[in-house]
């Protein structure tokens, strides 16, 4: 409860220093309002938990599939790929991992035109490691929330309504 008066307090002096910041910037004066409103509160704990998760890496090469034209540079018939999956701790890391990879290479038709194709590399990535990691995080809990109302002065320019 004393944390939730001081922080009524802390915000009702915040907004008493930005009020006296308003009064400077008025042209042709102003008044005080009362402004009444609901807010609200929550007492808060913050909590510390720990979350296992399954990190499976796969790697491996890839291989070149079929080009329908000639590139007019060289593909290499296979590539080295590696990736990674996050599961559950209570999973299990499948042994191999399908990648497949795709992109676009420039060839000559016939007829001297250049034109852009699609290549793709694809094949199975086995399992290189199998590793539990554990992470600590933190998260507020809010209990025994409630509304409180705040009244506030607050300055106003102009005339009164």
């Amino acid at each position: 409860m004393k944390a939730s008066n001081i922080a009524v307090v802390s915000a009702l002096l915040l907004l008493g220093a930005g009020s006296a910041q308003a009064r400077m910037q008025c042209d042709v004066g102003g008044y005080w309002d009362i402004v009444t409103r609901n807010v609200q509160v929550c007492d808060t704990e913050t909590e510390t938990y720990t979350v296992t998760t399954r990190h499976c890496d796969y790697s491996g090469h890839i291989y070149l599939g079929h080009l329908w034209n000639e590139p007019d540079f060289y593909l290499p018939s296979f590539r080295y790929a590696s990736t990674n999956l996050v599961l559950d701790e209570s999973s299990s890391c499948p042994a191999a991992q399908w990648e497949s990879q795709t992109g676009t290479y420039w060839y000559t038709q016939p007829d001297g035109i250049r034109s852009v194709d699609w290549y793709t590399y694809s094949g199975s990535l086995g399992l290189t490691n199998d590793q539990l990691r554990t992470t600590e995080h933190t998260r507020t809990i809010k209990t025994n929330c409630r509304t409180e109302t705040v009244t506030q002065r607050v300055w106003r320019c102009g005339y009164e309504p």
